[in-house]
């Protein structure tokens, strides 16, 4: 590899690669023990021969594909396909499944964040008290040994969520008359995050001697702003993916600086608050007020009435986010706003399965509770307004998830509870709270062969079927070949479930332009070839052909003046006329040398690259051809 531009290896060494493999391998070793990770891309990891993934940990994988940017060609190898989540009513999450070789690469860069950020966030930010704040996780470099700590808490959201929910509970106890609680949410979160926002703001408040240890300069935000463009096909935001524990502690990262604004803000407003706290669970922010006793109902709206607007523009101008419309204000002295509180904070995000903590019925009570819950769900029509969890108790059907309830649930007695709510169930509902009901449903053998002829009775699927069949799929760990072969058939997920099932990673034939691997290893020597690679491959993902079929063009350009040993010294006069003549002394086949031919007098009457008023933007079907010829052509060179 020349020596033109830096690459991830730059930054990425082979300790962070290590330690983004010892942390899927962590998750993956809980897996068993856990259903919050009997998810689809665990499945897919699991299922991977141990002889591929041991490649992957190797020396060689790393710098070969890794370290010189060369994966953003492996198309098939490091593949990043996504996919739609239902949420809320009629609601869509934009969704990512990653092959095995991309999920640890996302790791790792998020795992030099995290060290990188770890004097800050644990040495200041954390030492304040007005501000308490959670992700689902811990990670944490030992800084003795300058090694990822991982156990139970590192990747267990629960701890987490838990003492987070408890610090907001306490705050609705005793004296209620001073204390106001707003509500923050954020729209589309995930989506919204600004990656270059980010990293600005890690290299403006990280200590400068950090940031010159690790190396975080210009290059290196670039380099990672980059990759997460690339995963995010150009658009903004940090990945959604089941069991994703970094994305999770990037969105958590971003809003530090948000809750340190907010404080700063409250701070300078002494006049009426007696004191303010922040309680946050990523983007899950409650902001406490506690107004002196002097102040007037007047003085304590008003107040409340201009900070709203306030805390909205720190949240839009600081970081290009926006609150909707599930922003609240909770009065802690009247009743009603207590009780909205109280049941707001119960409502977690989908995959967080946490039942209440106040909750003192003993586990067959609340086994009782579970079937009465299953039979008033039995007796009830399906809401027209498609919100199918109007009526549901959330909490009731989450105590499944209490290790002591659900072993009752196994009971001979209960099992022949649960067997007759589901006799003549109307399977309809299952979508009220799906993951819950499901576990119920299959803990009886009868209503599981019923629920799955139901599932492959569909038809025409939307995508909140397709979240329910894989859901059922997860539960029952894949076992049903014809709903996988269904899931196939549909055009939300068919690549997903394709790639999911293969069971593999495609080390020998990784997805560039067809090639075997030990065609495409000799690239990594050569950078420039590398860049217009991962350059025509944004361009492709953004369907900006015109200016893809110019780092289309300058791919083979790159490799043929290596390859052409009278190139040497030749500057800028290997042109066009010159690749072709190489072509022809090599051997490349004559209609391949034509049609390459062909793409430099296209590429001149590209309005990318010459403004002329005879170019014309370049089609689907016509950059196709080219891109099958430039194949062809670099198939006869490696």
């Amino acid at each position: 590899m020349t020596n033109e531009m830096p690459r991830l290896g730059y930054f990425l060494t082979q300790t962070f690669w290590d330690d983004a493999n010892r942390l899927l391998d962590f998750q993956l070793s809980i897996k068993p023990k856990n259903m919050h990770f009997h998810t689809m891309s665990m499945f897919h990891y699991e299922r991977i021969p141990l002889a591929q993934r041991e490649l992957v940990r190797t020396k060689g994988y790393f710098e070969m594909r890794v370290s010189t940017n060369l994966f953003y060609g492996l198309e098939s190898e490091f593949a990043v396909l996504p996919y739609p989540v239902p949420k809320g009513n009629l609601g869509l999450r934009r969704y990512q499944f990653f092959t095995y070789p991309i999920r640890v690469l996302h790791y790792a860069i998020g795992l030099y964040l995290v060290k990188l950020s770890q004097d800050l966030v644990h040495q200041f930010y954390r030492k304040n008290n007005r501000i308490h704040s959670a992700y689902g996780g811990h990670l944490v470099f030992d800084e003795a040994s300058n090694k990822l700590q991982l156990n139970y808490d590192s990747v267990w959201y629960k701890p987490h969520y838990q003492k987070f929910r408890q610090k907001v509970r306490a705050e609705v106890k005793g004296d209620l008359t001073d204390k106001v609680v707003i509500r923050l949410d954020i729209q589309n979160y995930f989506e919204e995050v600004d990656v270059s926002k980010l990293l600005s703001l890690l290299d403006e408040f990280v200590k400068p001697s950090i940031n010159k240890q690790m190396k975080f300069d210009a290059v290196v935000r670039s380099e990672i702003s980059a990759f997460y463009e690339f995963v995010a096909n150009k658009r903004t935001g940090i990945p959604q993916a089941d069991n994703d524990i970094i994305s999770a502690f990037l969105g958590y990262l971003l809003l530090i600086f948000a809750d340190l604004k907010i404080d700063d803000l409250l701070n300078q407003t002494g006049s009426v608050l007696s004191s303010h706290r922040i309680y946050r669970y990523m983007d899950d922010i409650y902001v406490i007020l506690l107004f002196k006793s002097s102040a007037k109902r007047i003085e304590r709206e008003n107040f409340v009435s201009e900070l709203g607007p306030k805390l909205s523009d720190i949240l839009y101008s600081g970081f290009n986010l926006r609150l909707n419309t599930k922003t609240r204000l909770y009065w802690l002295s009247d009743e009603k706003d207590v009780e909205d509180l109280l049941k707001n904070l119960k409502r977690v995000s989908p995959g967080y399965e946490l039942p209440d903590d106040d909750r003192k019925a003993n586990p067959q009570e609340m086994v009782d509770l579970i079937i009465k819950q299953l039979e008033k769900l039995k007796r009830r029509s399906l809401d027209p307004t498609f919100d199918n969890r109007s009526d549901v108790d959330d909490e009731i059907l989450k105590q499944v998830y209490d290790k002591s309830v659900a072993n009752l649930l196994k009971k001979k007695e209960n099992l022949a509870a649960i067997s007759a709510v589901f006799r003549n169930f109307n399977f309809d509902i299952v979508a009220a709270q799906p993951r819950e009901i499901l576990i119920l449903l299959l803990l009886d053998p009868t209503a599981s062969v019923e629920f799955e002829k139901y599932l492959c009775q569909k038809t025409n699927f939307s995508s909140r079927d397709v979240s329910l069949i894989l859901m059922y799929l997860c539960q029952t760990a894949f076992s049903s070949n014809i709903l996988t072969a269904r899931l196939q058939s549909s055009a939300y997920i068919a690549e997903v479930i394709r790639v999911c099932t293969s069971n593999m990673i495609p080390s020998h034939n990784p997805g560039y332009f067809g090639l075997r691997f030990d065609q495409i290893e000799k690239l990594a020597r050569y950078s420039n070839v590398i860049d217009q690679t991962h350059l025509r491959v944004v361009c492709e993902r953004r369907a900006d052909l015109s200016v893809a079929l110019n780092h289309l063009l300058n791919e083979v350009h790159a490799l043929c003046r290596h390859l052409d040993a009278a190139a040497a010294g030749s500057g800028k006069e290997y042109n066009g006329d010159r690749v072709i003549d190489f072509l022809v002394n090599f051997g490349v086949a004559n209609t391949t040398v034509l049609k390459m031919r062909n793409l430099f007098d296209r590429r001149n009457k590209n309005p990318v690259s010459h403004a002329d008023v005879l170019a014309w933007p370049v089609t689907d079907s016509e950059y196709s051809d080219y891109r099958i010829s430039v194949g062809q052509c670099l198939a006869q060179l490696l």
